[in-house]
């Protein structure tokens, strides 16, 4: 078992997509049933995931405000400075 960290927007996702699920196998699903699931999903169905992406990657190359040349430099970290920062924790 493992926790993972979700902002309220993934949150929300997770539940929405939770209840399609429930609502297709007929019953309740715990989250960790739900993140199942949906990484078997997105394992049975890479070609559909890999064309979508082509797409996204297309929308950001005509982007203006996209620009990988523009870099962060933190200095040192750790876990907390970067929750911190990532987070607001």
């Amino acid at each position: 078992m493992t926790t993972i960290r979700l902002t309220e927007a993934q949150k929300d996702l997770l539940n929405r997509a939770t209840g399609i699920l429930e609502g297709v196998l007929g019953r309740r699903l715990s989250q960790g049933e739900a993140v199942e699931a949906l990484a078997t999903f997105a394992l049975r169905n890479r070609a559909l995931l890999a064309s979508s992406s082509k797409d996204s990657a297309r929308s950001l190359e005509n982007d203006p405000f996209y620009d990988m040349s523009i870099v962060f430099a933190m200095g040192k970290t750790d876990e907390l400075t970067v929750d911190k920062v990532l987070y607001g924790t």
